[in-house]
């Protein structure tokens, strides 16, 4: 087995005078390989809870074991604050610092936000962040984006929630500049940068930005400002139409991975029930099912064109570490994940108990 990234022994290109070319980005490579093929990934935090708050209990050796078990991203949410009514703190940790110590315990699955949420955020810090970690984790995070839907952080943070589309299409404008340009000069309403840099500058030529849900925006404006689409569980009729849109927006055939491949993805709540052979039972946002249905559903959605299913553990009635092993032994190898850069090698850092 081996172990997580280790620190960088020697220079590290901050400046971003060496980018690797936006192309040959191994987290897009093992999150999405194209061609048809699915991969499954996995939404923080990895258990089951019945409650908006989860117990975070072996939180870090579970994210090591979906990584040994072939899951081929990890993602992690963006919830600023605890709405009651809404019901879902997330992983409750800040997505950025989570994503630091993530990146330290890892070594080669893809690491992603599901999602930042860009009109809470000035650009710029959500730039400095998700470099960091891009830089830290040798190349391995995609930035998916919000508009942001609970209407209770906007007023908190000062923002007009009515105005959220257009702040996050200024949002997601500014931070492209800051870090795709060297020294830029902006001139937006959320700020003037004028003859300064801001570094580190990302690993590859730029950060994969995959827009969640429609964000109040149009899909051929999706289509044509950001790397990829994460959707939730729509019937499956209405999710075929969805993807067949997205291949004629992006200039490309289902999952053929041609010149112009973004991809397509689809969160889905999954609670594995212990009788493999238990039909579908419809539960918010996924399915309740056992593992032989649950394969059967996983080619059917590879089939229609979704390029990674992204599977939430929250409403898991079953232990997640029992369910993880399960998916490892019967499912997951029918989707492994996409190509995968070389770990770099290094003793696995101790994790402390309960962490």
């Amino acid at each position: 087995m081996t172990g997580p990234t280790p620190p960088p022994s020697g220079p590290v290109d901050l400046e971003g005078q060496h980018q690797r070319p936006f192309a040959e980005h191994l987290a897009m490579a093992r999150a999405f390989p194209g061609g048809g093929k699915m991969t499954v990934g996995a939404i923080t935090p990895l258990e089951g809870y019945s409650g908006p708050v989860p117990t975070l209990t072996r939180h870090t050796e579970m994210v090591q074991r979906a990584e040994r078990a072939g899951f081929a991203s990890v993602w992690v949410r963006d919830v600023p604050l605890l709405d009651p009514q809404f019901g879902d703190a997330g992983q409750v940790l800040d997505p950025w610092v989570y994503l630091g110590h993530l990146a330290a315990g890892t070594s080669a699955v893809t690491l992603g936000t599901a999602s930042a949420v860009l009109p809470l955020r000035h650009p710029l810090h959500t730039a400095k962040a998700a470099a960091s970690v891009d830089q830290l984790s040798g190349g391995r995070l995609l930035l998916g984006v919000a508009t942001g839907d609970r209407p209770v952080e906007f007023p908190a943070f000062g923002q007009d929630i009515e105005a959220r589309a257009e702040t996050f299409r200024q949002s997601l404008a500014y931070f492209r500049a800051a870090l795709e340009t060297r020294f830029p000069d902006i001139d937006s309403p959320l700020g003037r940068m004028q003859g300064t840099d801001l570094l580190p500058k990302p690993v590859h030529g730029r950060i994969p930005v995959l827009m969640t849900g429609r964000g109040r925006q149009e899909v051929d404006w999706i289509a044509a400002n950001t790397d990829g689409w994460l959707y939730y569980t729509p019937p499956f009729q209405e999710q075929a139409e969805n993807i067949r849109r997205w291949r004629e927006l992006t200039g490309e055939d289902a999952g053929d991975g041609s010149r112009g491949f973004k991809p397509y993805a689809q969160a889905t709540s999954l609670d594995l029930s212990e009788n493999p052979l238990a039909l579908p039972r419809r539960i918010h946002q996924g399915y309740a099912v056992g593992r032989t249905t649950f394969l059967e559903m996983l080619h059917a959605w590879q089939g229609m064109g979704v390029d990674q299913l992204m599977i939430n553990f929250k409403q898991s009635r079953r232990p997640v570490a029992e369910v993880i092993d399960e998916l490892a032994e019967y499912v997951l190898p029918d989707f492994p994940p996409g190509r995968t850069a070389e770990p770099q090698k290094g003793r696995r850092s101790k994790v402390r108990p309960g962490v």
